[in-house]
């Protein structure tokens, strides 16, 4: 049975916790109350993330720019640590479906904002995992000239107030965009 104690965290390649990652998980378990299950489905989606970005040689902090890669990595690429050198082409069954890939995304959004609103990643990143076409796009109190500042503007204004429409998913576009 869940415990209101216990969270999920990524280990490195040392078995030792990934700060950002962790301080990420702990904000969601405790910060947020999110659900025990919820930090075990978003540590092994940023655990899947840091792997791609490690087993590639990318940065994890400015990797966004090339999601497009990580989604393919994700749709065809077995699991496992090691890397494989045989990978289905076209027409074959994908390793993850759809739904699983959209799950993977939506958590390591999280974790880039998370990183960027913390300080471990630049503020450009924003733009290219949302890919806004202009700041008109965000709502009235987001309209700031930082992107971590926006990010920082919702989630006070998360705390406050609910929406007062439904909305298609979490998100924080998605949540501010019917007002």
């Amino acid at each position: 049975m869940p415990s209101g104690s216990r969270y999920w965290t990524v280990l490195d390649e040392r078995w030792e916790p990934v700060p950002v990652a962790d301080r990420f998980l702990r904000e969601l378990r405790f910060g947020r109350d999110r659900a025990e299950s919820t930090t075990e489905a978003y540590a092994r989606s940023v655990a899947l993330f840091l792997r791609w970005c490690r087993q590639t040689g990318r940065d994890w902090t400015t990797a966004v720019g090339e999601m497009g890669m990580f989604i393919t990595w994700l749709t065809r690429a077995p699991g496992g640590e090691q890397p494989s050198r045989v990978v289905g082409g076209p027409g074959a069954a994908p390793v993850r479906s759809a739904r699983r890939v959209n799950r993977v995304l939506v958590a390591v959004r999280g974790f880039i904002s998370f990183a960027v609103v913390d300080g471990e990643a630049p503020e450009w990143v924003l733009g290219a995992l949302y890919e806004l076409a202009s700041r008109r796009d965000l709502p009235i109190e987001a309209q700031t000239s930082s992107p971590a500042s926006a990010i920082r503007t919702l989630r006070r204004s998360e705390r406050s107030s609910t929406p007062s429409s439904p909305t298609c998913c979490a998100c924080w576009r998605c949540r501010y965009r019917r007002s």
